[in-house]
C-alpha cells in the first residue's frame, strides 16, 4: 500500500475510480427515487388548462431530480412541498409571485382530473382540468 502512494499515477487512478462509483451510485439511487415519485403521483402528474378571469394557462405537473415540479413555462418551475396530512395537496413557492397552495381533486367518476390553484397574495383562486 505504501508504494502505491509514492506513485501519484496511481493515486489519482483509484481516486477517479473511487468518484465513478460513487457518481454511478447516487445517479442509480435519484432514477429509483424518480420512479417510486412517478408511481406515488401518477394519478395527479401530466398536464392541466387553466381559465383565470379569460387569462388562459397551462401548469404541468412532473417528476425530476427526486421532488415534484410545477412548471407554468416561466421558465422559473416550482418545487411542490406536500401539505402534511392532506392527500395530493401542496405548496410551491415562486420567488416573484409567492406561495401557491395547489390542491389535485377527483371529477365525477373518482379520477384526479381536477387542480385548484391558490395564491392568496396575487387574489388568485382558480380550478384547472388535467388535458394530457
Amino acid at each position: 500500500m505504501i508504494s502505491l502512494m509514492k506513485n501519484p499515477i496511481s493515486v489519482l487512478i483509484v481516486c477517479l475510480v473511487i468518484g465513478l462509483f460513487m457518481v454511478c451510485s447516487i445517479t442509480l439511487a435519484q432514477e429509483k427515487s424518480d420512479e417510486g415519485l412517478k408511481k406515488e403521483y401518477a394519478p395527479i402528474l401530466g398536464e392541466y388548462a387553466f381559465d383565470s378571469e379569460g387569462a388562459a394557462f397551462a401548469l404541468k405537473f412532473y417528476i425530476e431530480g427526486g421532488a415534484l415540479w410545477a412548471d407554468s413555462g416561466d421558465g422559473r418551475p416550482a418545487t411542490m412541498k406536500p401539505v402534511e396530512g392532506e392527500v395530493f395537496a401542496f405548496t410551491a413557492e415562486d420567488p416573484i409571485s409567492g406561495i401557491f397552495e395547489i390542491k389535485f381533486l377527483k371529477d365525477d367518476q373518482g379520477e384526479y382530473t381536477l387542480c385548484n390553484v391558490a395564491n392568496e397574495g396575487m387574489g388568485l383562486e382558480t380550478k384547472g382540468k388535467k388535458i394530457k
